[in-house]
């Protein structure tokens, strides 16, 4: 990882001559490109397989879950089937649910970057969370390590990017009642001074083992999952030039910082 944490850095050893001690040149390859184009070939597969499922999933999945409703209103009804009929409704809306995520990749347009300024952005977007949610606000809280953070990004992009990463914290964080769920801190990076929004978490935070493939399509480490939230924010971050990462946070839970694009390189 670069020390500006928004690139990956291939080192690549060619030695000179057969001398020994033999001389070596080293030449430092920016993944980015290559990394991009492994993702846009990920989204046309994507594509494809969405179209399929809209098709062949959906509309079973949707007749299997009304009758299972209408079944579950019926009177004659032990608690037992009704609970099996729950089962059936709940797990039929979790698989609309990842057509859905599906979907919106696959349409999903390019980015139209603007100007934002991060800390009075959030306030807007911690009111509509909060009242979606039917969370207290002050669950949440917002901290500005240097004032006023300027970033280009698309605005609904880092909307849906934020809000995957609010809602995970809210389904799978711990903490006592009134006490704060979710940090959002803004700040720039001490090294190359890109900005960067971090959202943390109090939760049980996320194995060791399975930290690698968290923004990979469909793994989940929760049977309430899709697998397609993270991987969703990722791409919405890259498509906006900037990086998602994850990172347990220090004094218990989960930390994902999103790192934006380096001023020098706005566009006017």
């Amino acid at each position: 990882m670069a020390d500006d944490g928004g690139h990956v850095v291939q080192p690549h050893f060619a030695p000179l001559g057969g001398s020994e001690p033999t001389p070596v040149i080293v030449f430092l390859e920016d993944t980015e490109l290559l990394a991009a184009k492994i993702q846009q070939s990920k989204l046309a597969g994507l594509g494809r397989l969405s179209a399929s499922i809209a098709h062949e999933i959906r509309n079973p999945v949707g007749a299997m879950s009304h009758a299972a409703q209408l079944l579950g209103e019926s009177h004659s009804l032990s608690e037992e089937d009704k609970r099996l009929t729950e089962i059936v409704r709940t797990n039929g809306d979790r698989v609309r649910q990842i057509i859905e995520n599906v979907m919106s990749m696959a349409r999903r347009e390019s980015s139209r970057p603007e100007r934002v300024i991060l800390a009075t952005w959030l306030g807007g977007f911690l009111e509509e969370f909060c009242a979606t949610m039917q969370i207290p606000m002050s669950r949440l809280a917002i901290s500005s390590l240097l004032g006023d953070v300027e970033v280009q990004v698309d605005p609904s992009q880092l909307r849906q990017i934020v809000w995957n990463l609010c809602e995970n914290a809210v389904k799978y964080g711990v903490g006592e009642a009134g006490s704060v769920l979710i940090d959002l801190r803004v700040g720039r990076l001490a090294s190359t001074a890109r900005p960067f929004l971090e959202v943390a978490d109090r939760g049980p935070g996320i194995a060791a083992q399975h930290r690698e493939k968290i923004f990979e399509p469909f793994f989940t480490g929760n049977e309430r999952g899709t697998g397609l939230g993270l991987f969703l924010a990722r791409e919405l971050a890259q498509t906006n030039g900037a990086t998602l990462l994850y990172e347990p946070r220090t004094s218990g839970g989960s930390l994902f910082r999103i790192v934006f694009r380096d001023p020098e390189r706005w566009v006017a």
